[in-house]
């Protein structure tokens, strides 16, 4: 509707609204407002949000302009506004992680590469696109190497080394910003240098943004503001490149030759190889307090596994629930069995009441009030307890951590 009132007292014309389809649908596929139910295909849970954020970004479109072009990809500022003005307990971007590899994620990531590569390649984009994803892949794997470690919502223990770059560069979320997002051809610039520097200059902030942060949430909003940056310096990248129609507007002519059409290659060479090893360098050196994970549970807590018999027949067969199937690493019976053990091993060592067990669930548990916090896992179980003689029913959880090879009750819950 704004589109069509904006356009229409611009022009004078009723226009089809697909530049505000395409913002809306950008901000629809992105945000996310917690609490939504899975399977709640028709939920109204945050519609002010969506409405807000939509609003917000098409309005950019007309209000911040330079040279007759907007500067910001539209959707990109209102998603990136609305994460840092409302945080993690109002607004979510999409995870990185969809989720264990299955026919329907692998068709989705099929979807999205196959269709993106051939739409970016139609337009003539590719020269954004691939600069950016090379760029950020060499930086992030520098990254990993390094240590670095981030706590997500999908997963039970921190996400480091290999995991996390394979996370990053397989992300659909990454893909989609690369081959859809980055290549808006209203907000980059016009020649294929530029270009060239534009999608390799957005890799290079997202990489330096991304390094200092520890958790899921502020990865991927760090992610999307790189785009917010670059963007505002597209005027001053269209400035130093060529223009189109010099004939230097070629990457490979660029290299070659000056301004003043004098051999360039020798010069350029070691200054881009200098400018490499500079950022790489300052992505190990920002990303040195995300280094180490946090434990997740503390020494203290763990301390010495206690050696104690646990009765045959008091663990019965541990079942893995339905929000435990999602998560990383992935958990098998053998986990979950062991999980089973420790909570009745816990329990006989601890003074208190005693416990007899006929059912045991896996788990995750999540705390409404920090929707973006690490799931802890947890088993529900069933069945009896006695307590100063007297025997009751029993039906509740017990949350559990991983102390090292062993798990720990860490809370016991309703």
């Amino acid at each position: 509707m704004l589109e069509l009132s904006i356009t229409f007292w611009q022009r004078r014309v009723v226009m089809w609204p697909a530049s505000a389809m395409l913002t809306g649908n950008g901000v629809a596929f992105i945000l996310r407002v917690p609490g939504t139910e899975h399977g709640d295909w028709w939920s109204l849970r945050g519609a002010p949000i969506f409405v807000s954020v939509a609003a917000l970004s098409l309005l950019s479109k007309h209000v911040i302009r330079v040279r007759g072009r907007h500067l910001f990809n539209p959707s990109n500022l209102g998603l990136v506004v609305c994460f840092l003005v409302l945080g993690a307990l109002h607004a979510d971007p999409q995870d990185l992680w969809w989720g264990p590899l299955s026919p329907g994620i692998v068709a989705a990531l099929v979807v999205i590469a196959a269709g993106g590569v051939a739409i970016t390649y139609r337009q003539g984009l590719l020269g954004v696109a691939a600069p950016f994803f090379v760029t950020f892949a060499v930086g992030t794997g520098v990254l990993a190497w390094s240590g670095h470690a981030m706590t997500a919502r999908w997963s039970s223990v921190p996400v480091e080394g290999a995991s996390y770059w394979w996370v990053l560069v397989s992300s659909p979320e990454i893909l989609v910003f690369s081959l859809f997002m980055i290549t808006d051809p209203r907000t980059i610039p016009v020649g294929r240098v530029g270009r060239v520097v534009f999608g390799a200059g957005v890799a290079v902030v997202a990489t330096l943004l991304v390094a200092p942060q520890r958790t899921e949430y502020a990865t991927k909003v760090a992610i999307l503001a790189s785009l917010v940056l670059v963007c505002a310096a597209r005027p001053l990248i269209e400035r130093l490149a060529p223009a189109v129609e010099d004939e230097r507007d070629d990457p490979r002519v660029w290299l070659r030759t000056a301004p003043s059409g004098r051999p360039a290659l020798a010069r350029r060479v070691p200054l881009l190889g200098l400018g490499a090893v500079a950022f790489l360098a300052a992505t190990v050196g920002a990303g040195h307090g995300a280094r180490e994970p946090r434990p997740v549970v503390s020494e203290a807590a763990a301390g010495e596994r206690p050696d104690v018999e646990v009765p045959a027949g008091a663990v019965p067969a541990v079942e893995i629930g339905a929000s435990a199937e999602r998560t990383q690493p992935p958990l098998v019976d053998e986990t979950a069995q062991q999980m089973g053990h420790d909570l009745v091993a816990g329990l006989l060592v601890a003074p208190g009441p005693s416990y007899e067990f006929e059912t045991m669930t896996v788990e995750l548990l999540r705390d409404p009030d920090e929707p973006q916090a690490p799931p802890r896992l947890g088993i529900a179980a069933t069945g009896t307890v006695t307590s100063d003689g007297e025997t009751v029913p029993f039906d509740g959880s017990f949350a559990m951590a991983d102390a090292g090879g062993y798990f720990v009750i860490t809370e016991r819950l309703p």
